[in-house]
């Protein structure tokens, strides 16, 4: 498998979906792992992912040169930024020596950013795109100042000639959304819906605060930045005016200055990395999705819903998950609405308790990854 980030987690608990594929996909295969890191490793960051895989390969990447790069090439290149800004030498190398030196079946590859040291290779390539990134910075584009909507645009235009000269080039690639999948409008774009580790993310309801409200998440994507702010500054606002002991935890690596300014105010606490995001889940009395813009599906939403944690979405949030409103979530769209429907959780541990047993039940049935690690091999045995 090839990836152009490592360490996977946000949090060490919230592990990416390419992590949870190794685990599961080396219960059947022996697994190679390339992957490069753009920041320092923690202590048992290789060591986690080591066990599952029979050999595991990390190229430091300079951050300093990816911004090098970036500034050189983006004026003069065709291939979007977030590919540049992975572009390098020793990760060329790296793969090309770890693709001589053994016989592979397949090669897994994460996102459009790893896939110039896979183009012109021989062996058959699966790969993971996520979700349409050019569909992402539409989006994206809508909601961000005037002055950086150009820059948007062109690197959604950018991507999306890039995501279809992929679909040119490569058999097999998939995406988590339908929805991203009509954005891309290739046949050989499949759907296999994100899934949660339930082995990770265990169920339970007992030891939880009637006035926690928790968010989780890489807080330094975008969307996510976007949903703190909305909801810190429209919603919370009238949550603490009817329940003035409720307290809100951001977690999540990687926070702007703008989210750690909110830190120590009315209730709310900025966490941050924390070693196990589903510590923070469990001793929630509710969490929230309050995403607006994006693309792909809210894991955040199954994970919560895996460890019996009782949530309160944006339609975008439950927006490729198909939860059903009232029973497996409460969904709204408008500040006051939100507030009500966090409020009325926060009031009533009975509902909770039966939101909580329902999304669970639905997480079980439609997002294992006993369905994703045989949605993978398929891929696998059709791009050979």
């Amino acid at each position: 498998m090839v990836t152009p980030r490592f360490p996977y987690p946000t949090t060490k608990g919230d592990k990416l979906r390419m992590f949870q594929a190794i685990r599961h996909v080396s219960r059947r295969h022996s697994v190679t792992l390339v992957a490069a890191a753009d920041e320092p490793l923690r202590p048992g960051d290789v060591e986690e992912v080591a066990q599952y895989c029979k050999r595991v390969e990390v190229v430091p990447i300079s951050r300093a040169r990816s911004v090098a790069n970036v500034a050189l090439y983006g004026a003069i290149s065709k291939q979007p930024l977030q590919t540049l800004y992975y572009r390098s030498a020793r990760m060329r190398e790296r793969v090309r020596q770890v693709l001589a030196e053994s016989q592979f079946d397949v090669v897994h590859a994460s996102l459009i950013r790893i896939l110039p040291y896979l183009w012109d290779i021989p062996t058959p390539v699966v790969i993971d795109l996520v979700d349409s990134f050019a569909r992402g910075l539409d989006i994206r584009a809508q909601t961000v100042s005037p002055l950086l909507r150009p820059a948007y645009r062109l690197e959604a235009e950018r991507v999306r000639r890039y995501e279809q000269a992929a679909c040119q080039r490569f058999a097999q690639l998939y995406v988590t959304a339908e929805p991203d999948r009509k954005a891309i409008g290739a046949a050989n774009v499949s759907v296999m819906r994100a899934c949660v580790d339930l082995e990770e993310y265990t169920f339970r309801r007992e030891g939880r605060s009637d006035d926690l409200v928790v968010m989780t998440g890489n807080m330094g994507y975008q969307p996510n930045v976007d949903a703190v702010a909305w909801f810190a500054h429209e919603v919370w606002p009238l949550v603490r005016a009817q329940r003035p002991a409720a307290t809100f935890r951001i977690v999540g690596t990687r926070p702007p200055q703008a989210t750690l300014d909110l830190d120590g105010r009315d209730g709310i606490t900025v966490v941050g990395w924390v070693e196990n995001v589903s510590t923070e889940l469990h001793a929630a009395g509710v969490a929230v999705c309050p995403v607006r813009v994006g693309s792909g599906l809210q894991i955040k939403v199954l994970e919560a819903m895996a460890t019996g944690t009782p949530i309160v979405a944006t339609s975008f949030g439950n927006a490729g998950i198909g939860a059903a409103p009232d029973r497996e979530i409460a969904v709204a769209d408008e500040p006051a609405a939100f507030a009500s429907e966090l409020l009325a959780l926060l009031a009533d541990p009975a509902a909770r308790d039966r939101q909580a047993a329902a999304a669970h039940d639905f997480v079980e049935r439609e997002f294992s990854w006993n369905a994703g690690a045989d949605k993978i091999e398929r891929l696998y045995e059709a791009s050979v």
